[in-house]
């Protein structure tokens, strides 16, 4: 994995993770920041 796709990932995954309000993505939600970062082959895969 290419270092800025790892940077891009970390920060769509925390990017919220300090607001009060904050809740856990769900596992569609994680698929689609995945899927947003080209990281879509089956270890990837949340569906099993």
């Amino acid at each position: 994995m290419a270092p800025q796709v790892l940077y891009d990932l970390g920060r769509a995954w925390y990017a919220t993770r300090l607001d009060p309000d904050y809740e856990p993505a769900t596992a569609a939600e994680a698929q689609a920041i995945f899927a947003a970062h080209g990281l879509t082959s089956a270890f990837w895969s949340l569906t099993g």
